[in-house]
Protein backbone atom coordinates (compact mmCIF):
# COMPACT_ATOMS: atom_id res chain seq x y z
CA UNK A 1 0.00 0.00 0.00
CA UNK A 2 1.15 3.59 -0.72
CA UNK A 3 2.10 5.79 2.37
CA UNK A 4 -0.64 8.61 3.68
CA UNK A 5 -0.30 11.76 1.73
CA UNK A 6 0.43 14.96 4.03
CA UNK A 7 -2.70 17.12 4.15
CA UNK A 8 -3.14 20.62 4.60
CA UNK A 9 -6.00 21.36 7.52
CA UNK A 10 -9.12 21.04 6.33
CA UNK A 11 -10.36 24.84 7.60
CA UNK A 12 -7.37 26.25 5.95
CA UNK A 13 -8.62 25.05 2.84
CA UNK A 14 -11.94 25.96 3.15
CA UNK A 15 -10.80 29.67 3.77
CA UNK A 16 -8.17 29.30 0.88
CA UNK A 17 -11.07 27.75 -1.61
CA UNK A 18 -13.35 30.65 -0.48
CA UNK A 19 -10.80 33.45 -1.28
CA UNK A 20 -10.11 32.17 -4.55
CA UNK A 21 -13.95 31.59 -5.23
CA UNK A 22 -14.86 35.58 -3.97
CA UNK A 23 -10.95 36.75 -6.35
CA UNK A 24 -12.54 34.74 -9.47
CA UNK A 25 -16.38 36.22 -9.21
CA UNK A 26 -14.69 39.57 -8.72
CA UNK A 27 -12.99 38.88 -11.73
CA UNK A 28 -15.22 38.08 -14.06
CA UNK A 29 -17.92 40.71 -12.52
CA UNK A 30 -15.12 43.62 -13.66
CA UNK A 31 -14.96 42.19 -17.41
CA UNK A 32 -17.85 42.25 -20.18
CA UNK A 33 -19.82 38.67 -20.28
CA UNK A 34 -18.70 37.59 -23.57
CA UNK A 35 -14.74 38.35 -22.75
CA UNK A 36 -15.98 36.24 -19.91
CA UNK A 37 -17.59 33.68 -21.84
CA UNK A 38 -14.72 33.65 -24.62
CA UNK A 39 -12.35 33.11 -21.79
CA UNK A 40 -14.03 29.99 -20.18
CA UNK A 41 -14.38 28.52 -24.09
CA UNK A 42 -10.84 28.29 -24.17
CA UNK A 43 -10.52 25.44 -21.89
CA UNK A 44 -11.94 23.60 -24.85
CA UNK A 45 -8.81 23.72 -26.73
CA UNK A 46 -6.80 22.90 -23.56
CA UNK A 47 -8.73 19.22 -23.53
CA UNK A 48 -7.45 17.57 -26.26
CA UNK A 49 -3.87 18.26 -26.30
CA UNK A 50 -3.73 17.00 -22.67
CA UNK A 51 -4.95 13.68 -23.55
CA UNK A 52 -2.72 13.45 -26.68
CA UNK A 53 0.14 13.94 -23.99
CA UNK A 54 -1.33 11.18 -22.20
CA UNK A 55 -1.67 8.71 -24.65
CA UNK A 56 1.51 9.19 -26.15
CA UNK A 57 3.28 9.12 -22.72
CA UNK A 58 5.35 12.14 -22.84
CA UNK A 59 6.09 12.09 -19.07
CA UNK A 60 7.56 8.72 -19.27
CA UNK A 61 10.00 10.09 -22.14
CA UNK A 62 10.97 13.46 -19.84
CA UNK A 63 11.46 11.66 -16.38
CA UNK A 64 15.05 11.45 -16.59
CA UNK A 65 15.83 14.55 -18.49
CA UNK A 66 14.32 17.35 -20.37
CA UNK A 67 13.96 16.58 -24.57
CA UNK A 68 13.13 18.48 -27.11
CA UNK A 69 10.13 18.47 -29.63
CA UNK A 70 12.12 16.87 -32.41
CA UNK A 71 13.35 13.95 -29.74
CA UNK A 72 9.67 13.49 -28.45
CA UNK A 73 8.43 13.46 -31.96
CA UNK A 74 11.11 10.34 -32.64
CA UNK A 75 10.00 8.42 -29.57
CA UNK A 76 6.26 8.39 -30.50
CA UNK A 77 6.16 8.22 -33.99
CA UNK A 78 4.52 11.92 -34.49
CA UNK A 79 5.35 14.59 -36.61
CA UNK A 80 8.05 17.55 -34.63
CA UNK A 81 6.08 20.47 -35.54
CA UNK A 82 2.97 19.17 -34.94
CA UNK A 83 3.92 17.87 -31.59
CA UNK A 84 5.41 20.88 -30.36
CA UNK A 85 2.88 23.15 -30.36
CA UNK A 86 0.91 20.79 -28.26
CA UNK A 87 3.31 20.96 -26.09
CA UNK A 88 3.69 24.46 -26.10
CA UNK A 89 -0.05 24.96 -25.29
CA UNK A 90 0.25 22.75 -22.98
CA UNK A 91 3.67 24.48 -21.10
CA UNK A 92 1.31 28.03 -21.59
CA UNK A 93 -1.11 26.67 -18.97
CA UNK A 94 1.31 25.23 -16.84
CA UNK A 95 1.09 21.60 -17.43
CA UNK A 96 5.01 20.99 -18.58
CA UNK A 97 7.96 23.18 -18.94
CA UNK A 98 9.50 24.85 -22.19
CA UNK A 99 12.71 25.77 -22.04
CA UNK A 100 15.19 27.37 -24.78
CA UNK A 101 15.71 25.57 -27.93
CA UNK A 102 11.82 23.94 -28.18
CA UNK A 103 12.62 21.57 -24.79
CA UNK A 104 10.33 20.47 -22.57
CA UNK A 105 10.91 19.07 -19.07
CA UNK A 106 8.23 17.43 -16.56
CA UNK A 107 7.02 19.71 -13.83
CA UNK A 108 4.42 19.26 -10.64
CA UNK A 109 1.67 18.70 -12.36
CA UNK A 110 3.00 16.89 -15.75
CA UNK A 111 4.34 14.56 -13.07
CA UNK A 112 0.34 13.43 -12.75
CA UNK A 113 0.64 11.92 -16.03
CA UNK A 114 2.96 9.47 -14.66
CA UNK A 115 2.01 6.09 -14.50
CA UNK A 116 1.86 5.44 -10.72
CA UNK A 117 0.82 6.66 -7.15
CA UNK A 118 -0.54 10.05 -7.84
CA UNK A 119 -1.65 9.34 -11.49
CA UNK A 120 -4.11 10.90 -13.51
CA UNK A 121 -2.97 9.34 -16.48
CA UNK A 122 -5.53 7.06 -17.04
CA UNK A 123 -7.99 9.08 -15.77
CA UNK A 124 -7.41 11.75 -18.72
CA UNK A 125 -6.91 9.09 -21.61
CA UNK A 126 -11.06 7.46 -20.22
CA UNK A 127 -12.46 10.57 -20.02
CA UNK A 128 -11.11 13.05 -23.17
CA UNK A 129 -10.08 9.46 -25.23
CA UNK A 130 -12.45 8.92 -28.45
CA UNK A 131 -15.59 7.08 -26.41
CA UNK A 132 -16.02 9.78 -24.16
CA UNK A 133 -15.56 12.06 -26.23
CA UNK A 134 -18.03 10.88 -28.44
CA UNK A 135 -20.86 10.65 -25.94
CA UNK A 136 -20.24 13.89 -25.30
CA UNK A 137 -20.52 15.38 -28.31
CA UNK A 138 -24.14 13.44 -28.50
CA UNK A 139 -25.14 15.32 -25.08
CA UNK A 140 -27.82 17.70 -27.02
CA UNK A 141 -29.55 14.46 -27.73
CA UNK A 142 -30.08 13.34 -24.10
CA UNK A 143 -31.12 16.96 -23.16
CA UNK A 144 -34.00 16.65 -26.22
CA UNK A 145 -34.95 13.20 -25.77
CA UNK A 146 -33.63 11.83 -22.25
CA UNK A 147 -31.74 9.02 -24.12
CA UNK A 148 -28.72 8.57 -22.64
CA UNK A 149 -25.89 9.78 -25.47
CA UNK A 150 -23.74 6.88 -24.59
CA UNK A 151 -26.16 4.48 -24.88
CA UNK A 152 -27.05 6.10 -28.34
CA UNK A 153 -23.73 6.56 -29.71
CA UNK A 154 -23.20 2.75 -29.03
CA UNK A 155 -25.78 1.09 -28.81
CA UNK A 156 -25.49 -0.33 -25.27
CA UNK A 157 -24.49 1.01 -22.06
CA UNK A 158 -21.21 1.92 -21.11
CA UNK A 159 -20.95 -1.07 -18.54
CA UNK A 160 -22.04 -4.08 -21.24
CA UNK A 161 -20.32 -1.87 -23.93
CA UNK A 162 -16.87 -2.55 -21.47
CA UNK A 163 -17.52 -5.66 -20.96
CA UNK A 164 -17.10 -6.36 -24.34
CA UNK A 165 -14.11 -3.80 -24.95
CA UNK A 166 -11.26 -5.33 -23.02
CA UNK A 167 -8.53 -2.52 -23.34
CA UNK A 168 -11.52 0.02 -22.77
CA UNK A 169 -12.38 -1.79 -19.85
CA UNK A 170 -9.14 -2.11 -18.06
CA UNK A 171 -8.39 1.62 -18.44
CA UNK A 172 -11.81 2.26 -17.37
CA UNK A 173 -11.08 0.46 -14.13
CA UNK A 174 -7.54 1.72 -13.61
CA UNK A 175 -9.40 5.38 -14.06
CA UNK A 176 -11.62 4.87 -10.86
CA UNK A 177 -8.79 3.25 -9.32
CA UNK A 178 -6.85 6.63 -9.72
CA UNK A 179 -9.44 9.03 -9.04
CA UNK A 180 -10.47 6.79 -5.99
CA UNK A 181 -6.89 7.21 -4.36
CA UNK A 182 -6.95 10.92 -4.27
CA UNK A 183 -10.04 10.81 -1.98
CA UNK A 184 -8.40 8.08 0.47
CA UNK A 185 -6.46 10.11 2.92
CA UNK A 186 -8.86 12.76 2.78
CA UNK A 187 -12.13 10.48 4.25
CA UNK A 188 -9.94 8.86 6.42
CA UNK A 189 -8.11 12.20 8.02
CA UNK A 190 -11.99 13.41 9.07
CA UNK A 191 -13.64 10.31 10.31
CA UNK A 192 -13.43 8.61 13.57
CA UNK A 193 -13.11 4.94 12.31
CA UNK A 194 -11.65 3.26 15.46
CA UNK A 195 -15.20 2.65 17.45
CA UNK A 196 -15.89 0.24 14.70
CA UNK A 197 -14.72 -3.95 15.08
CA UNK A 198 -16.00 -4.54 11.83
CA UNK A 199 -16.38 -2.66 8.43
CA UNK A 200 -18.38 -3.40 5.50
CA UNK A 201 -17.25 -2.10 2.18
CA UNK A 202 -20.60 -2.28 -0.37
CA UNK A 203 -19.30 -2.38 -3.75
CA UNK A 204 -15.89 -1.88 -2.87
CA UNK A 205 -14.17 -2.83 -6.30
CA UNK A 206 -10.62 -5.07 -5.15
CA UNK A 207 -10.93 -3.45 -1.39
CA UNK A 208 -8.57 -0.63 -1.87
CA UNK A 209 -10.12 2.06 0.44
CA UNK A 210 -11.09 -0.71 2.88
CA UNK A 211 -7.56 -1.68 3.15
CA UNK A 212 -6.08 1.85 3.69
CA UNK A 213 -9.23 2.46 6.50
CA UNK A 214 -7.62 -1.28 8.04
CA UNK A 215 -3.82 -0.13 8.20
CA UNK A 216 -5.10 2.67 10.21
CA UNK A 217 -7.04 0.53 12.66
CA UNK A 218 -5.15 -2.27 13.40
CA UNK A 219 -7.83 -3.61 15.49
CA UNK A 220 -10.75 -3.57 12.78
CA UNK A 221 -11.93 -6.31 10.59
CA UNK A 222 -12.76 -5.93 6.79
CA UNK A 223 -15.86 -7.31 4.68
CA UNK A 224 -15.11 -6.36 1.17
CA UNK A 225 -18.73 -6.88 -1.18
CA UNK A 226 -18.45 -6.71 -4.77
CA UNK A 227 -19.52 -9.05 -7.81
CA UNK A 228 -18.35 -12.38 -8.04
CA UNK A 229 -16.27 -11.55 -10.97
CA UNK A 230 -14.03 -9.06 -9.11
CA UNK A 231 -12.92 -11.95 -6.89
CA UNK A 232 -9.55 -12.35 -8.58
CA UNK A 233 -8.30 -9.32 -8.54
CA UNK A 234 -9.72 -8.74 -4.55
CA UNK A 235 -7.98 -11.81 -3.29
CA UNK A 236 -4.88 -10.41 -5.41
CA UNK A 237 -5.04 -7.26 -3.49
CA UNK A 238 -5.90 -8.83 -0.64
CA UNK A 239 -2.86 -10.88 -0.36
CA UNK A 240 -0.28 -8.17 -1.94
CA UNK A 241 -1.82 -5.83 1.36
CA UNK A 242 -0.78 -8.25 4.16
CA UNK A 243 -4.89 -8.23 5.16
CA UNK A 244 -4.94 -11.64 5.04
CA UNK A 245 -6.19 -12.51 7.92
CA UNK A 246 -8.56 -9.30 8.93
CA UNK A 247 -9.74 -8.53 5.47
CA UNK A 248 -12.47 -11.19 3.27
CA UNK A 249 -13.83 -11.02 -0.03
CA UNK A 250 -17.66 -11.54 -0.57
CA UNK A 251 -19.35 -12.08 -3.81
CA UNK A 252 -22.88 -10.71 -4.55
CA UNK A 253 -24.62 -7.80 -5.66
CA UNK A 254 -26.42 -4.88 -3.46
CA UNK A 255 -29.22 -4.93 -5.90
CA UNK A 256 -30.50 -8.26 -4.54
CA UNK A 257 -30.95 -8.95 -0.74
CA UNK A 258 -27.60 -9.77 1.08
CA UNK A 259 -26.72 -10.55 4.54
CA UNK A 260 -23.60 -8.96 5.55
CA UNK A 261 -23.87 -7.98 9.92
CA UNK A 262 -21.57 -5.13 10.12
CA UNK A 263 -20.68 -2.44 12.72
CA UNK A 264 -20.16 0.16 9.93
CA UNK A 265 -21.09 0.22 6.25
CA UNK A 266 -19.05 2.31 3.80
CA UNK A 267 -20.62 3.04 -0.26
CA UNK A 268 -18.38 4.88 -2.16
CA UNK A 269 -19.88 6.21 -5.37
CA UNK A 270 -22.21 3.54 -5.75
CA UNK A 271 -25.44 5.78 -5.62
CA UNK A 272 -24.64 8.16 -7.86
CA UNK A 273 -24.29 5.40 -10.98
CA UNK A 274 -28.46 4.79 -10.39
CA UNK A 275 -31.65 6.31 -10.66
CA UNK A 276 -33.48 7.06 -7.81
CA UNK A 277 -35.70 3.72 -7.49
CA UNK A 278 -32.86 1.58 -8.05
CA UNK A 279 -31.01 3.44 -5.42
CA UNK A 280 -33.76 2.90 -3.32
CA UNK A 281 -33.73 -0.98 -3.86
CA UNK A 282 -29.70 -0.78 -2.99
CA UNK A 283 -30.35 0.80 0.65
CA UNK A 284 -33.19 -1.00 1.59
CA UNK A 285 -31.20 -3.88 1.15
CA UNK A 286 -28.80 -2.69 2.80
CA UNK A 287 -30.88 -1.68 5.65
CA UNK A 288 -32.56 -4.96 6.44
CA UNK A 289 -29.63 -6.34 7.46
CA UNK A 290 -27.85 -3.71 9.04
CA UNK A 291 -27.51 -4.65 13.50
CA UNK A 292 -29.42 -1.99 15.80
CA UNK A 293 -26.57 0.90 16.30
CA UNK A 294 -24.35 0.16 12.99
CA UNK A 295 -23.86 3.44 10.96
CA UNK A 296 -23.66 3.40 7.01
CA UNK A 297 -20.74 6.21 5.41
CA UNK A 298 -22.19 7.27 1.90
CA UNK A 299 -18.58 8.76 0.50
CA UNK A 300 -20.55 11.10 -2.05
CA UNK A 301 -20.32 14.72 -3.56
CA UNK A 302 -23.28 17.01 -2.69
CA UNK A 303 -24.69 19.43 -4.68
CA UNK A 304 -24.41 23.06 -3.07
CA UNK A 305 -26.91 25.65 -3.59
CA UNK A 306 -28.19 27.71 -6.89
CA UNK A 307 -25.00 30.10 -8.03
CA UNK A 308 -22.34 28.03 -5.87
CA UNK A 309 -19.42 26.89 -7.65
CA UNK A 310 -18.44 23.19 -7.64
CA UNK A 311 -17.21 20.13 -9.07
CA UNK A 312 -19.91 18.10 -8.42
CA UNK A 313 -22.23 20.10 -11.22
CA UNK A 314 -19.18 19.37 -13.42
CA UNK A 315 -19.44 15.53 -12.91
CA UNK A 316 -22.75 15.90 -13.38
CA UNK A 317 -22.94 16.26 -16.84
CA UNK A 318 -20.24 13.21 -16.88
CA UNK A 319 -22.99 11.28 -15.43
CA UNK A 320 -26.06 12.91 -17.53
CA UNK A 321 -24.20 11.66 -20.72
CA UNK A 322 -22.53 8.37 -19.57
CA UNK A 323 -24.55 6.41 -16.66
CA UNK A 324 -28.18 5.98 -17.67
CA UNK A 325 -29.84 7.27 -14.30
CA UNK A 326 -26.75 8.35 -12.87
CA UNK A 327 -26.52 12.00 -11.30
CA UNK A 328 -25.05 13.77 -8.02
CA UNK A 329 -27.38 14.51 -5.68
CA UNK A 330 -28.10 17.76 -3.40
CA UNK A 331 -28.84 16.99 0.74
CA UNK A 332 -32.53 17.26 0.16
CA UNK A 333 -32.46 14.53 -2.80
CA UNK A 334 -30.27 12.54 -0.45
CA UNK A 335 -32.31 13.01 2.53
CA UNK A 336 -35.49 11.78 0.27
CA UNK A 337 -34.05 8.32 -0.64
CA UNK A 338 -32.65 7.83 2.36
CA UNK A 339 -36.15 8.41 4.14
CA UNK A 340 -37.81 6.44 1.65
CA UNK A 341 -35.56 3.25 2.88
CA UNK A 342 -35.70 3.34 6.22
CA UNK A 343 -32.63 5.33 6.68
CA UNK A 344 -31.89 8.78 8.28
CA UNK A 345 -29.24 10.89 7.34
CA UNK A 346 -27.21 12.42 10.67
CA UNK A 347 -24.88 14.33 9.65
CA UNK A 348 -22.39 15.43 6.32
CA UNK A 349 -18.50 15.95 6.76
CA UNK A 350 -17.00 18.05 4.31
CA UNK A 351 -13.47 16.92 3.47
CA UNK A 352 -10.74 18.89 1.36
CA UNK A 353 -11.39 16.23 -1.69
CA UNK A 354 -14.94 17.01 -3.67
CA UNK A 355 -16.08 13.69 -1.72
CA UNK A 356 -18.26 14.30 1.42
CA UNK A 357 -19.08 12.24 4.12
CA UNK A 358 -23.14 10.98 4.58
CA UNK A 359 -23.48 9.62 8.66
CA UNK A 360 -26.30 7.93 7.99
CA UNK A 361 -28.27 5.67 10.42
CA UNK A 362 -31.60 3.47 11.04
CA UNK A 363 -35.11 5.50 11.51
Amino acid sequence: MSSPQKLPPFGLVKALNGFRNLVLKLHRSLFPGQVVLYEQVQAFWLLQPLYIAAELNIAEFLKEKPLSAEELAYKTGCRPEALYRILRALASEGIFKEKDGRCFMLNSRARALLEGEGSLRNMIIHHLGKINWSAQGNLLHTVKTGENAFTYTYGSDIYPYLQENHDELLRFERSMSDLSAMAFDPVISRYDFSPFKTIADIGGGEGLLLARILEKNMFAEGLLFDLPENSGKAAAFIASSGLNRRMTFIPGSFLEPFNIPADLYIMKNVLHNWDDEQCCLILANLRKVMPKRSKLLILEMVVPGPDRSSYSKMIDIQMLAAMPGGRERTKPEFHSLLKKSGLRLKRIIPTIAPLSILETVGE
